[in-house]
């Protein structure tokens, strides 16, 4: 896996796909690693260019200081490294906020996005800040049950405990102070007015049983971006490793219609 500068952390990413095709950058969720896009890569690839990486802090990228700009330049020297201008962004949870900062600062950079499972404001600070502690404290693990109850249905933990393992192995691999590092860049975020200026078509993805990023957060984004619609899944937080199928039908047909939404 290639791997690329950005500040003073390298950045590792991947892109698969044919050259000429249009290219998706995807970002993940806090606490996880490029491999949570595993089950849309099939769909996704069909007819994109995909680019993925892991967020600083997480997988096998570097540690470093945490923002949600600097997330989101690192995002773009991923685009860079891949010689791409600009992209499809899709982000779910932190991967959201990101691509909503990009869209709105830096909009030659993104075609169309997708906000997923996500908000532009998730206080109290407080509870991010405790979190922090406790993982530099005792580890991910002191974490662990308790985003993954979270981040899935009481159904499909108990209906799917590999899939749900298999997430929980990429929380518990994550380094403790980059966890902590990007929880303090969404403790730090409030981008309600900055959101307001997003003029790329935008997809808002939210869980019917969402309980980090309830329904209200995402009528908000979708009020405040003119060119939006909402798809709600029933599912938790994770809405792409929950409902595979739905998820990437929705980001595919929203990438593939016309360029005025309805």
């Amino acid at each position: 896996m290639p791997s690329v500068r950005s500040g003073s952390v390298d950045i590792h990413y991947e892109v698969q796909g044919r050259a000429e095709a249009p290219a998706l950058l995807l970002l993940h969720s806090l606490g996880v690693d490029l491999g949570m896009w595993d089950p849309q890569m099939p769909d996704f690839l069909r007819h994109h260019r995909i680019i993925r990486y892991d967020v600083r802090g997480h997988g096998r990228s570097g540690v470093g200081e945490c923002s949600i700009e600097i997330l989101a330049q690192d995002a773009m020297a991923v685009l860079d490294a891949a010689q791409i201008v600009k992209a499809h962004w899709c982000g779910l949870s932190l991967g959201g906020m990101t691509a909503m900062w990009a869209a709105a600062h830096r909009p030659e950079r993104v075609v169309r996005l997708a906000l997923c499972n996500t908000s532009a404001h998730l206080p109290p600070a407080a509870l991010w800040h405790s979190r922090m502690e406790l993982v530099r404290r005792e580890g991910m693990r002191a974490v662990a049950p308790a985003v993954i109850e979270r981040w899935f249905t009481a159904g499909f933990r108990s209906s799917q405990p590999e899939k749900v393992a298999r997430i929980e192995g990429m929380l518990e691999a994550t380094s403790p102070e980059g966890y902590a590092a990007a929880c303090g860049a969404i403790a730090a975020m409030n981008q309600l007015c900055d959101i307001r200026g997003i003029t790329a078509p935008t997809l808002v993805i939210c869980g019917a049983e969402d309980p980090a990023t309830p329904l209200a957060h995402s009528q908000a984004l979708c009020d405040a971006i003119a060119d939006s619609r909402l798809v709600v899944l029933p599912a938790a937080h994770l809405s792409n490793v929950e409902r595979p199928q739905e998820f990437a039908a929705a980001v595919g047909d929203f990438l593939s219609a016309p360029v005025n939404l309805p």
